[in-house]
């Protein structure tokens, strides 16, 4: 350490010596009581005996250093290190005594403390803004606005319902209310097979009508006639699921004249349509009484002939133990033929995408024969 006096540096006592002896200034001896020191017999603050602090003007002729940033720089009131200015013997409360040494301590402890306040400040700043969100206050009503989300997702994509916020807007929903299906209104009379029109590759014919069998579909498989009113039915089908499978055929329309005979494509179509819903045949897929959305009928041509067509999606029965679809939607087409009438009946499970785009290939490739 250097003494910006000029001098030599005050030297530290040694503590080596027995007795207390230590280097006064300049030489040493044994401690005899000085004006500013403890003598042999004299005890300290601490209570230990000082074994021979003498000299006057410090601690055995040379204070140590006093770090408590005295303006002196020196460990007596006015003369530096080891001055001769007399008082009374140092102590605790000193700024030359052994309270000196808290200097430093206390200067760390209160550096401590302002770092501790600091800390809890910034602490404090960050649970209200990065914990909080930014200071923002919760909405007091956690609902969904009736408006939505604006990324076009909305609470009906993941077939959850929306209250319709304050406002009372109508749940969003991309389907409409089923509605019971009405009875056919007819005998619901199944026909023989008929005559069998002969079957080429990649296509599906019967009754005088043809349409392009899709990929994936299996055709030939025998399902005989499925539709009330229709004969010379050939079939495509595919598995859906559980045993279940959607079929699309094609035949010739047969009216009983005991039933009026055929009664042209726009009611002949309603009531093949309604037939398949009835209890006698769609009970245990559709249940009872059957659920109709997307109900549609018109008259429309195939091939440059007049046409009625009947559409709905069915909903399914939980008899049916389906799981990958919910609605069945079939389509239904009389056609009058310059044969006579003929009838498309086909059908495909939503949530089968690829067999509802099957569906719609077959309806646009439907020809007249």
């Amino acid at each position: 350490m250097n003494d910006h006096r000029g001098g030599p540096g005050p030297q530290l006592p040694d503590f080596s010596a027995p007795g207390g002896e230590q280097s006064g200034a300049g030489g040493h001896g044994p401690g005899a009581q000085g004006s500013d020191g403890y003598g042999a017999d004299a005890q300290r603050p601490d209570g230990q005996s000082p074994g021979g602090y003498g000299a006057t003007g410090g601690v055995g002729g040379a204070s140590l250093p006093d770090f408590s940033g005295s303006p002196s720089g020196g460990s007596g009131r006015t003369g530096g290190f080891g001055g001769d200015d007399p008082g009374r013997p140092a102590g605790p409360d000193s700024p030359g005594g052994s309270g000196g040494g808290r200097g430093p301590m206390l200067a760390l402890l209160g550096g401590g403390g302002c770092l501790v306040v600091i800390l809890a400040v910034i602490a404090l700043v960050l649970s209200q803004t990065v914990l909080s969100g930014g200071g923002e206050e919760p909405a007091d009503d956690p609902t969904p606005s009736a408006s939505g989300p604006t990324d076009g997702t909305g609470p009906s994509d993941d077939g959850g319902a929306s209250d319709g916020g304050s406002g009372g807007a109508p749940t969003p929903t991309d389907q409409e209310p089923a509605t019971e299906a009405e009875s056919s209104g007819t005998a619901c009379t199944m026909q023989g097979d008929g005559a069998v029109t002969e079957q080429v590759e990649g296509e599906v014919r019967g009754g005088g009508l043809a349409f392009p069998q899709p990929e994936g579909w299996e055709v030939g498989t025998g399902w005989g006639s499925q539709s009330a009113y229709v004969t010379d039915q050939h079939h495509a089908d595919q598995p859906v699921e559980a045993g279940w499978y959607t079929l699309a055929g094609v035949g010739k329309v047969e009216f009983p004249e005991e039933e009026g005979g055929y009664p042209g494509a726009e009611e002949a179509a309603r009531a093949i349509f309604l037939c398949a819903l009835e209890p006698e045949q769609g009970e245990e897929l559709y249940g009872d009484p059957a659920m109709l959305r997307n109900y549609h009928e018109e008259a429309t041509t195939v091939d440059g002939h007049d046409a009625w067509v009947v559409s709905a999606d069915v909903v399914i029965s939980d008899l049916a133990l389906l799981h990958s679809t919910d609605s069945w939607r079939r389509v239904v087409i009389v056609v009058d033929t310059p044969d006579g009438p003929a009838a498309f009946d086909g059908g495909a499970a939503l949530g089968h995408d690829q067999q509802v785009a099957d569906l719609e290939t077959m309806l646009e490739g439907l020809t007249v024969l």
